[in-house]
């Protein structure tokens, strides 16, 4: 069975993939352009482990496996490979640990007023008792955060989150998948989905705003979620609340997004992403009140090669055995 590594991070785990099984051929080819997938002519084909397949199938007939080494697939939903006999994998629960560490670091940061201690410390300011309230933590035993999507990122933020002991609410698609099939990290996440306090439907999305004093968007953007957080339920949010989106920004509508931070409506946002990355230098983010940017960081982690290539080396293991792959997308629901 031939593959192809078309991931140029990924060429130093070449030796490591290739001796998963006798029956794998694996051999390196950047993939990382349309283009260089289009120059593709190899009728012994079988799998890509790449971002890009060809255009025109007709060269690579045998063609009938491609895995993303992202857990989004927004980028490729014009090519539908699912719609092309191409069964698509991806990399969900790969980034789940960092994203995780992310999150509960915005969470502890707005808690402990990390921005209102550090203001002090640069004017060489020392509060008087009377000031004690404005630079004390709040307990996060007394306080909810509300998962919004809960995959392998959700359920590794809820693993600390409930260490921490923050009252968890999540909301998912489907809530009665409570089981993690995807991919996961030995010792994280929340495989049998009993974390959360309450883990219901998106239909549960409105009052659980109302609740929470975090919200955490982990949530795959598709046409269904594009524009979920819309000016309705950013104006649901609690006066004190912060927004925390790891996932991608146009799950919030982000000129409301904008109108509520402006008026101060909301605590404040922590955003790692947004529609138009890199961020643009005129974008009102950047002086926004209480908010927070980072450059799509959320998910950076040294060690993320070596994770990849376990989740290859499970996925060509299987391959080659004729086993159901790990993290199949469904094309349809798009994750």
């Amino acid at each position: 069975m031939k593959v192809i590594l078309g991931y140029p991070l990924m060429r130093a785990e070449l030796d490591r993939l290739a001796a998963v099984s006798p029956r794998i051929h694996l051999e390196f080819q950047d993939l990382t352009t349309q283009a260089a997938a289009d120059r593709l002519d190899d009728p012994e084909l079988q799998g890509v482990i790449a971002p890009r397949i060809p255009t025109d199938l007709s060269r690579t007939p045998l063609l009938r496996w491609q895995q993303l080494t992202s857990a989004g697939i927004d980028h490729i939903v014009a090519s539908a490979p699912w719609r092309r006999g191409i069964t698509l994998t991806n990399a969900r629960g790969v980034y789940a640990v960092p994203i995780a560490q992310y999150v509960l670091a915005a969470v502890l940061r707005v808690a402990e007023k990390v921005a209102t201690r550090d203001a002090a410390q640069a004017r060489s300011y020392w509060p008087d008792a009377s000031e004690e309230e404005q630079y004390t933590g709040a307990l996060l035993r007394e306080q909810t955060l509300l998962i919004v999507g809960y995959g392998g990122i959700g359920r590794e933020v809820a693993r600390l989150a409930k260490a921490s002991g923050l009252r968890i609410l999540a909301v998912k698609s489907r809530p009665e998948i409570r089981e993690d099939r995807s991919y996961r990290v030995p010792g994280t996440g929340d495989p049998d989905g009993s974390l959360p306090d309450q883990l219901a439907g998106l239909d549960a999305l409105d009052g659980f705003l109302r609740e929470a004093d975090y919200v955490a968007l982990t949530m795959p953007l598709t046409a269904q979620t594009r524009g979920l957080l819309g000016r309705d339920r950013l104006a649901a949010m609690r006066s004190h609340a912060w927004l925390i989106n790891v996932a991608r920004g146009p799950l919030a509508d982000e000129r409301a997004l904008a109108d509520v931070l402006r008026e101060r409506r909301i605590g404040g946002a922590v955003l790692d992403v947004f529609g138009t990355e890199p961020l643009p230098a005129d974008s009102p983010f950047w002086t926004l009140p209480n908010t927070i940017v980072t450059p799509h960081v959320s998910g950076a982690d040294l060690t993320a090669p070596r994770i990849l290539a376990d989740l290859f080396s499970q996925n060509l293991h299987r391959f080659a055995a004729g086993e159901p792959l790990l993290n199949i997308v469904d094309g349809e629901r798009q994750y």
